[in-house]
């Protein structure tokens, strides 16, 4: 552009000052350009000491007295590109180590423990900015003064700490202090908690709790060289309780008796809880001493090695476990006692045992319960299964369903009986009182009388059908199975009804089954049917065997011993239930046993 300053006369001065012109203006647009195409960068310093932890974040350093994060941990790698200077113009972007001792955390790189050779020149590029840290590790002893804050602090719960900022004595440039917890600012945590600064780099905490076993970082700064440099020291803290002001507790053992057996070894077993102590040295031994030993010293046994298991830190306790060995149990054994001492720096316990030889009949119990449980077992279940018919009869008897007239049953009863011969009169003939048998007495009371809806094979079964099907539909649609037992029943035909309602007990809850017993001497039924009974005729439906004696069928025979039953007598024939009698005793069972009807209520 040398040239634009040269004066040329007449038009030619003209051009030559448009041309300059344009020049300028096309080269001050080229350099805007590129100049908007260049990042913003910024430079910052930071001093971080050997064996501390240091953190990083990707944005320039806080500012003194601003309530800030220390970093955004919440922020994706991506915000955050980091790299490491090696020379003037290599870029390290895997200075990031597996071991974990330098990781990425939100937009900040993190040093577990930052050492001299993480010293160096770090570049971040975030949000179109570049920013340069330049990160000086030193260390303690280069400080040229006595340094007597640790960076180590070990705080008591429930009690007031302070944690000094380590190091900061012997700065002679420095600004105010600023205090992180973790990622957190002190000025954030102090609205909900006492927690403040004194002496201008103290951190003064009103309770210690257990969340404050963390790591701290204070930060100071100061200018060199135009370079504004962050001084961030780490404190580790960690929290425990007082110290214990009682003696220890032995948990283990419990009695004062220990049973063994002679000649086989043994091992004491002393368990003990302590408290806690900063200083901890706990002691806990076996001693023995030997009764016929008359000066009655004590000797300390052989033992293994201490076993020491810890608690929360809520409940700081100690929990110490000491093992005695006794290769073979003697009598010598039996005659001394055995003595677990525990003891701390407040004071100590004691428990003394003796050793019992254990009883003969300790170990045949040991055989023979278990022996003795498992025939029990054994023999209960066979007597289940041998039993099941009758505990299944049992079972529905007493604990039936609850019925209601609205069921789907077609029949109140199913009656089975065996038509008896012509009727006879009743012990005074001269009276002319006539009996009546009770299969026909039966459906006059309980069909005239009390309503019931009756199913009477001979009237209600169907003509040309099959006997068995019908019969086992019937009594299925039936709530009550009605059979009028006689030594004439016992040897008919009827029995396959009385057997098919067995069966149908155990199917269906709703049905239950009345017995009634009109032979005079019903307390052996079970066995046969009497041989001597007279020829009686028989019904379209129902044969007899008179003449021969015939076994009942197992189930019949079975179910008929746990069954109950009502017992007929001619007597009760004119004692039926009316509204001025009551009625005899069988007539009132009768009808307690029968269904519920409209009205009534439910089945008892």
């Amino acid at each position: 552009m040398k040239w634009c300053g040269v004066m040329h006369p007449g038009p030619s001065l003209a051009l030559a000052i448009i041309a300059c012109f344009l020049q300028r203006y096309f080269c001050e647009s080229r350099w805007d350009k590129e100049e908007g195409l260049k990042p913003r960068s910024e430079t910052y310093g930071y001093k971080a000491f050997s064996g501390e932890g240091f953190v990083m974040q990707c944005n320039k350093p806080q500012s003194t007295g601003l309530c800030e994060r220390l970093y955004n941990i919440t922020a994706s790698s991506e915000e955050a590109d980091w790299s490491r200077a090696e020379g003037e113009t290599n870029r390290d972007r895997d200075f990031l180590r597996d071991d974990g001792a330098v990781t990425g955390r939100g937009n900040a790189l993190w040093f577990s423990t930052v050492t001299a050779k993480d010293s160096g020149k770090y570049t971040c590029h975030t949000g179109g900015m570049v920013i340069h840290f330049y990160v000086e590790v030193l260390e303690r002893a280069s400080l040229g003064c006595r340094d007597t804050e640790e960076n180590r602090v070990t705080l008591v719960l429930g009690k007031g700490g302070r944690i000094p900022c380590p190091g900061i004595k012997c700065q002679t440039q420095r600004s105010e202090v600023t205090w992180y917890k973790d990622a957190r600012p002190v000025c954030e945590i102090q609205e909900k908690r006492t927690i403040s600064v004194v002496d201008r780099y103290t951190l003064l905490l009103g309770t210690v709790y257990v969340s404050d076993a963390t790591l701290y970082f204070c930060d100071y700064t100061y200018e060199d060289n135009g370079i504004p440099w962050t001084v961030r020291r780490s404190v580790n803290v960690s929290v425990i309780p007082a110290d214990t002001t009682d003696p220890p507790q032995i948990t283990y053992p419990h009695g004062n008796k220990e049973g063994v057996e002679l000649g086989e070894p043994h091992n004491l077993s002393c368990q003990v809880q302590f408290g806690f102590q900063r200083t901890f040295d706990p002691v806990v031994q076996w001693w023995i001493s030997s009764h016929s030993n008359h000066e009655g010293m004590m000797k300390l046994m052989e033992m293994e090695a201490q076993q020491v298991r810890e608690r929360s830190i809520e409940e700081f306790e100690f929990t110490v476990t000491r093992t005695a060995q006794i290769p073979e149990v003697t009598q010598l054994h039996l005659d001394s006692t055995f003595t677990c001492l525990a003891q701390n720096s407040v004071g100590n316990s004691s428990v003394t045992i003796r050793l019992i030889r254990k009883s003969a009949v300790s170990r045949v119990l040991v055989i023979v319960c278990p022996v003795v449980s498992l025939l029990f077992v054994a023999g209960l279940g066979i007597t289940v299964h041998v039993y099941w018919l009758e505990i299944s009869i049992l079972y529905r008897i007493y604990l039936p369903y609850k019925q209601t007239p609205t069921d789907d049953k077609e029949y109140d009863a199913f009656v089975s009986y065996v038509p008896s011969s012509s009727s006879e009169e009743a012990g005074g003939r001269g009276r002319g009182v006539r009996e009546e048998p009770l299969e026909v007495l039966l459906p006059r009371v309980l069909e005239g009388q009390w309503g019931y809806r009756l199913f009477l094979l001979e009237r209600d079964l169907l003509p040309g059908g099959a006997y068995a099907e019908d019969v086992v539909c019937a009594i299925r649609s039936s709530r009550r199975l009605v059979c009028v037992l006689s030594p004439d029943y016992l040897a008919s035909t009827c029995l396959f009804e009385l057997e098919t309602g067995i069966r149908a007990l155990q199917q269906d809850p709703h049905l239950r089954l009345i017995l009634i017993w009109t032979s005079p001497n019903p307390s052996s039924p079970s066995t046969t049917s009497p041989s001597t009974t007279s020829p009686k005729p028989s019904s379209p439906s129902h044969s007899t065997t008179s003449t021969t004696t015939l076994p009942l069928p197992p189930l019949v025979r079975r179910a008929i011993r746990v069954l109950p039953a009502l017992h007929w007598t001619p007597q009760d024939q004119g004692r039926m239930i009316t509204s001025s009698n009551s009625g005899s005793r069988f007539w009132r069972s009768l009808h307690k046993a029968m269904p519920a009807q409209s009205g009534t209520g439910t089945d008892t």
